[in-house]
């Protein structure tokens, strides 16, 4: 008997330890919250990912914007590239969010695989005391 528990227990180890970040987003956080973070995240690396790509579009092309500044119109060109930054922020965004819910609830049915193997574990431990007292 004390082989089943002892491979209950490496298994629980093993389980733990491939699945530790996901069962601890999943066990103190609610379905929003966990979802929200990775959203913010993801937010402000997309937001960092497009200043980079507007500063090299800004350095590549410096030449032709500092030869024509008297005609771009200043206005245009902001609402332009804000209207940009909006749709990219917005389908990376949805992705993200795509991405996180189905996580979460894969996140969720390994942590009852988890439990219903700390339940077989506890049962062990409990048949075996059992024994002892009688």
């Amino acid at each position: 008997m004390n082989e089943k528990r002892i491979y209950l227990m490496t298994r629980l180890a093993i389980f733990e330890e491939h699945h530790k970040e996901q069962l601890n987003g999943v066990r103190t956080f609610f379905r929003s919250d966990y979802i929200g973070r990775h959203m913010i995240r993801n937010g402000l690396r997309v937001t960092a990912a497009f200043l980079c790509i507007l500063a090299g579009w800004g350095m590549y092309h410096a030449e032709t914007l500092l030869l024509d500044i008297s005609k771009i119109d200043i206005w245009a060109f902001g609402k332009q590239i804000l209207f940009l930054y909006a749709v990219w922020l917005c389908a990376f965004l949805v992705l993200t969010y795509s991405i996180q819910s189905v996580r979460y609830v894969r996140a969720l049915k390994d942590l009852d695989e988890y439990r219903e193997m700390l339940t077989k574990l506890e049962n062990e431990y409990a048949k075996e005391d059992r024994r002892k007292q009688n």
